[in-house]
């Protein structure tokens, strides 16, 4: 499988544990808020057929689907198999396999592809989407912390003080419009959006829109 240099720790997936499962009343508002928009987002796009690359837990899932119904196909990517797992006991109703994007060839396209805080963990990033554009045969719905602002936040909570607020496994950082650039050189942006403290952007692959 494809090494990206060491973005996936030993503490991967108790971070991932705490982010989704903290109690603090700030910490989920803000959560709240974006997975509002993010479903907000899902719900407006016509789909019959999901690819989430970068799943992991599927805690993602858990928040949508406890906003709308997902009358679709989904299927969940990720490197990490004891996340998978956990994955597959959560959302049995989902299919989830451990594959690298790069070299996997799904036997069709996806009306949708997600990749919800991963492009910052990747060493490569353009690598990868360019790969989402070609297994997407409608939308792409991508996420990523808004920086600094992100880090700003981390300092504030107390996180990552010797990092100067930086998540361990962020390799890139993105404002909007230097988000908005990056996806530009591969998708038709349609809708960038600020949800504080992250980015969220809906796009078409260009090679699917005449563009």
């Amino acid at each position: 499988m494809t090494n990206i240099a060491g973005t996936i720790r030993p503490d991967t997936a108790k971070r991932h544990e705490a982010k989704y499962r903290n109690g603090n009343r700030l910490h989920r508002q803000t959560l709240n808020r974006f997975f509002d928009r993010v479903s907000s987002e899902i719900a407006a796009l016509k789909f019959s057929s999901i690819l989430d690359f970068g799943c992991g837990e599927a805690f993602f899932w858990e928040e949508v689907k406890s906003r709308m119904d997902v009358p679709a196909e989904v299927v969940g990517i990720d490197l990490r198999s004891q996340a998978l797992e956990k994955a597959k006991l959560s959302h049995p109703e989902f299919m989830f396999m451990q594959q690298d994007i790069l070299s996997w060839e799904p036997d069709r396209k996806f009306d949708l592809v997600i990749a919800s805080q991963v492009l910052e963990h990747l060493v490569e990033p353009g690598r990868f989407l360019k790969r989402l554009c070609e297994v997407s045969h409608r939308h792409l719905l991508l996420s990523v912390p808004w920086e600094p602002l992100f880090r700003l936040c981390n300092l504030a909570r107390g996180r990552d003080l010797g990092r100067l607020g930086n998540h361990p496994e962020h390799v890139n950082h993105w404002g909007q419009r230097s988000f908005e650039r990056f996806v530009s050189r591969y998708a038709r942006v349609e809708r960038s959006i600020t949800c504080f403290p992250f980015l969220i952007i809906v796009a078409r692959p260009r090679m699917h829109d005449g563009h």
